[in-house]
């Protein structure tokens, strides 16, 4: 190749260069000038018209029109040692002024430019707008120091662990909740910390986000400074990496101990309460404001034979009361107490006390009512039983009193109309209606006595048996005056019992002879004794008469209290009474037009 093809051909490439150099200026969007060394403007790119608006005649014009004016001496000197000393500077920010007036961030990279001996000719600057990218970093900034702020005051305390759960990072509230001071706590292992029954949880933890990366929670006890364990509930973000890897896990942890002993406490009193309402004989419930049944005790069931109240088995005679107590209750939302009866499975009755107290829910919106019930009956018979001893105190001292003042006149006149009767051929008749008349009322003077003071028992070992069969031959002859069958079905052990005989004996004729009384004709009365474990004996009094109302049943026993017409009231008194000294009991039972049930109960003597 001669010397003029080579020529030819270096032009050539110089000219494709010179090309190739003007299409990258033109086209690069980063701001290119070219000044001389008096820094008068020689070029411009058109990237440099964009950014800053200002045109290469302006420039002409005014060569500093886009630096600030407070700018133009630092301008100066810096390029100065560009042009002068031929120093290249990379990376200085600073701002200009666009055309518009509006300020602009840019990064610039001045060099000096030299001609072919090397000498320095001018200067070359090329300028990036960096204004986007600097109010990223302002706001990294401020997005940092605002989750400094917020991670370095939060009580909740921050962790970060790598994927082994070494310690990265924990934020400075870790020493209110666990007593180490941070250094302190990026020292220590994480699982040495941790509740040993709690280790396997993190550790299944770890290998789930590994495998499976998402935001979970979970709960632990972490081993404070001072040795105790603190609840600890944790949520947990992995974080991952730019291959999607979990590069570390994220802890955002709260310290829940007070919430947990307040849970524990909270259950145990629950469990507390619970156990008192399920083995209390009382009858708990809790009812909405609709009157539904939210909770019922087990002793409804236990000792009502349903699983709650019901309202129908309230006596009709209290059913209005309880209603207008409970009514008022509603309205009021005052307390309230009620007593009624109430009819079992059995069909008895059973005096029953209600407690009702309005309370709301924990949110004050829900309003319920607990209603506490006692069986009562034992309450009422006691009360009965103290009102009937007062009324026999009465009885007593007023028999006392005027007991003897009667038996005196009354055997000065038995004795006169006995002297006089043979002399009264014409009035025998009448002497002897006063001669009954009279025991009658020795008869009454006699129960009053045994009333008016405590009898000194001569207490004796007595066979059971016997003692029946000779009260039951007393009283035969008038049983057959009115076709009456009195039978026997005696225990086939002999029983025998501690007592006073003739007292016994006593209360057995009152029976039965209420017994005789009770039956018209042609009648039957069964007399049967069963023993009880061994230790009481159970003598069971039945007959067909006319019965007794179960209105009146509980009136028997009062003092002058008698369904008969000729009774005085004080048998069944007396009956009682004699039967109390002797650790006894005696029970009534009776239907209309069937007849009467009295069971006595006595210990068995040892």
């Amino acid at each position: 190749m001669d010397k003029e093809t080579q020529r030819i051909d270096l032009r050539q490439e110089q000219f494709n260069m010179k090309e190739l150099l003007q299409s990258l200026v033109e086209t690069t969007t980063d701001a290119i000038s070219i000044r001389d060394m008096q820094g008068s403007i020689l070029f411009v790119n058109s990237a440099f018209e964009k950014i800053y608006g200002w045109t290469y005649q302006d420039l002409l014009n005014d060569p500093y029109c886009l630096v600030p004016e407070d700018l133009i001496n630092e301008t100066k000197e810096i390029f100065h040692e560009v042009k002068y000393e031929g120093k290249n500077i990379t990376g200085y920010e600073t701002v200009r002024q666009r055309k518009n007036g509006q300020i602009v961030l840019v990064g610039l990279t001045a060099s000096p430019i030299r001609d072919r001996e090397g000498t320095i000719v001018g200067t070359s600057v090329i300028a990036r707008d960096i204004t986007d990218r600097k109010m990223a970093e302002e706001a990294l900034v401020t997005s940092e120091a605002k989750y400094r702020i917020l991670v370095e005051n939060t009580s909740d305390v921050i962790c970060q662990h790598d994927v082994q759960m070494n310690n990265l990072f924990v934020s400075p509230s870790i020493e209110h909740h666990l007593g180490y001071t941070p250094d302190e706590f990026l020292q220590t292992n994480s699982f040495e910390l941790i509740h040993p029954d709690d280790v396997k949880i993190v550790q299944d933890l770890r290998y789930l986000l590994s495998a499976n990366p998402q935001n979970v929670q979970m709960e632990i006890r972490i081993r404070h400074k001072n040795g105790s364990w603190v609840y600890w509930e944790s949520r947990c973000v992995p974080i991952m990496s730019e291959n999607k890897e979990v590069d570390s896990f994220l802890f955002v942890s709260r310290n829940i101990t007070e919430r947990k002993q307040s849970e524990e406490a909270l259950r145990k009193s629950e469990e507390q309460y619970r156990f008192i309402a399920e083995h209390t004989a009382d009858f708990i419930s809790v009812i909405d404001k609709n009157g539904h049944v939210l909770y019922s005790s087990p002793s409804h069931l236990k000792k009502l034979g349903t699983s709650q109240i019901i309202i129908g088995n309230i006596h009709p005679e209290d059913a209005s009361l309880v209603c207008e107590r409970f009514s008022t209750m509603l309205q009021f939302h005052i307390p309230i107490t009620c007593e009624y009866r109430y009819k079992l499975e059995n069909e008895k009755w059973i005096y029953l006390e209600s407690k009702g107290m309005p309370f709301f829910s924990s949110d004050s919106e829900r309003q319920y009512f607990i209603n506490v019930t006692r069986n009562i009956t034992e309450r009422k018979q006691n009360e009965e039983l103290l009102r009937r001893t007062e009324k026999l105190s009465v009885i007593g001292e007023l028999a006392a009193s005027i007991a003897h003042e009667i038996r005196n006149p009354l055997t000065s006149l038995k004795g006169f109309i006995q002297y006089l009767r043979p002399t009264l051929s014409d009035g025998v008749i009448y002497t002897d209606i006063m001669l009954a008349e009279l025991d009658r009322i020795n008869f009454i003077v006699s129960e009053l006595l045994v009333l008016a003071k405590p009898q000194t028992l001569n207490v004796k070992r007595i066979l059971l048996h016997p003692l029946i069969e000779s009260v039951v031959k007393f009283l035969e002859s008038e049983a057959n005056l009115t076709n009456i069958t009195i039978n026997t079905i005696f225990s086939h052990i002999p029983i025998a019992i501690n007592g006073e005989e003739n007292l016994v004996k006593q209360v057995f004729i009152n029976i039965l002879k209420n017994s005789l009384d009770a039956i018209t004709a042609n009648g039957e009365i069964s007399i049967e004794t069963t023993c009880l474990h061994e230790t009481h004996v159970l003598i069971r009094f039945t007959d067909n008469g006319c019965g007794i109302s179960q209105e009146l049943l509980p009136r028997l026993g009062e003092p002058f209290y008698t369904t008969k017409e000729k009774g005085t009231g004080l048998g069944l008194l007396v009956s009682n009474k004699i039967m109390k000294d002797h650790k006894g009991t005696i029970t009534i039972s009776s239907e209309i037009n069937k007849g009467t049930i009295v069971e006595i109960m006595l210990p068995i003597s040892k």
